[in-house]
């Protein structure tokens, strides 16, 4: 009986990867270029002719979709497959194992002709779980290995073997950078768009997939004492909503002000209490804004009950008694935002619209500066536990009320790969 497996043809740079290929392959490449479509190439036609692959990504998240798009696949031709082990058995002969870089085993005493690491930057355990454990099952086969990845800020591993092919004793190595514009299907101007819109340092990462290096990585590279922080016409206007962004702690507790007059993003004051709690807080705003329309967002975390209240209730709960408010003026989201996500449009935000923060904000302008991520990308508290909260609010504030100023459409939202 015949069987058509279908797969999508490569473009024109996806072909010329695999056409130079060498026995060890590192493609850094920007986003929507078409990893996934190349990936698939290679994982599907060795398993064809008989071969053995063994496929890594990231997490358990990242095997299970990778999973379903090879399975639906080579479904036609699927001779046994295990969900529980994520591996896949082909009439030809040939088998895909899929493993997750969560544990970094995984793959162990296993022997392939061909690995496949896919999203090397996203791996706490990228170069372990390569030097311990995936080299070693290419030696029965003298197998060959694919490194895939859009890059991340920073110095990292899959930086430095991007290297290798220039350096004595690896001619067995050869490596490509691929930005999103090498995609023929994706539209130039919707990738400018992109680039007008958001930061430089982001779009030179993640789409012209350079190596980035932050001195220190802040958090807010984009933020300039100089651009943002005036005095200028930042009083507050009874003619506009006042929004409100909390973040929960008891030390400090904290909230900052702010308004969007004639297209600038103002924040007027902020509020950092020691050892206080949600009560004293409101009373210092319903002091400072007697009269104000408030608007209300923070920290999702709030929405849980809290002992640290009266009667066991929920900090929004409190701040709309307090500050006699109705539902419809609280606007939080059911969860925070990822700090990637923020730290983007933190810094398209203020690297591509005015916006402007009183100087008396002193705590907050020091977190713009000084607060840094630390190697997986998450704020770094452990250099100092007091700060990062006024930076908390500032980006709930934006995720809120401001992101709806990145009106590009983001190329994440286009087409899978598969389309390519």
């Amino acid at each position: 009986m015949d069987y058509t497996i279908k797969l999508k043809r490569p473009h024109i740079g996806q072909r010329q990867v695999i056409a130079e290929a060498k026995r060890f392959n590192v493609l850094k490449c920007g986003r929507r270029w078409g990893k996934t479509i190349l990936s698939e190439e290679l994982s599907v036609k060795p398993a064809l002719s008989k071969m053995l692959v063994g496929y890594w990504t990231p997490t358990y998240k990242d095997v299970s979709k990778v999973w379903d798009e090879v399975t639906f696949t080579l479904n036609p031709i699927i001779s046994k497959k295990s969900e529980q082990l994520k591996q896949i058995k082909l009439i030809t002969g040939g088998q895909i194992d899929f493993w997750s870089m969560d544990d970094p085993n995984s793959g162990r005493g296993f022997k392939y002709h061909r690995a496949i690491i896919d999203e090397c930057e996203k791996a706490r355990n990228f170069q372990e779980i390569w030097e311990k454990v995936i080299r070693a099952t290419l030696a029965d086969y003298k197998g060959d290995a694919w490194f895939l990845s859009t890059p991340k800020f920073g110095k990292s591993y899959f930086k430095e073997i991007t290297r290798n092919k220039e350096r004595k004793g690896f001619e067995d190595w050869n490596s490509w950078v691929k930005t999103t514009y090498d995609n023929p299907y994706l539209s130039k101007s919707e990738i400018d768009s992109a680039r007008a819109q958001l930061d430089d340092l982001t779009f030179r990462c993640e789409y012209l997939a350079e190596d980035v290096d932050i001195v220190g990585n802040p958090f807010c590279y984009a933020f300039s004492e100089i651009k943002h922080v005036t005095d200028y016409e930042m009083q507050y206007d009874s003619g506009y909503e006042l929004h409100l962004s909390f973040d929960f702690n008891v030390d400090p507790i904290t909230a900052i002000s702010s308004q969007y007059v004639d297209g600038q993003i103002r924040i007027l004051r902020e509020f950092r209490l020691q050892n206080s709690d949600i009560y004293q807080l409101c009373d210092q705003i319903k002091a400072a804004y007697p009269f104000a329309l408030f608007i209300i967002t923070g920290d999702a975390t709030g929405q849980a009950r809290s002992a640290l209240t009266s009667g066991n209730i929920n900090y929004y709960t409190v701040i709309r008694q307090q500050l006699n408010i109705t539902d419809g003026q609280v606007k939080t989201p059911n969860i925070n935002p990822a700090i990637q996500d923020s730290r983007v449009l933190c810094n398209s935000i203020l690297q591509n619209f005015p916006l402007f923060i009183n100087p008396s904000c002193t705590f907050l302008i020091d977190d713009l500066k000084y607060v840094e991520i630390d190697e997986e990308g998450k704020i770094d508290k452990d250099k100092d536990k007091h700060r990062s909260h006024l930076l908390d609010t500032f980006r709930y504030l934006l995720n809120t009320f401001h992101s709806s100023l990145l009106t590009v459409k983001q190329l994440d939202e286009l087409p899978p790969d598969d389309e390519y």
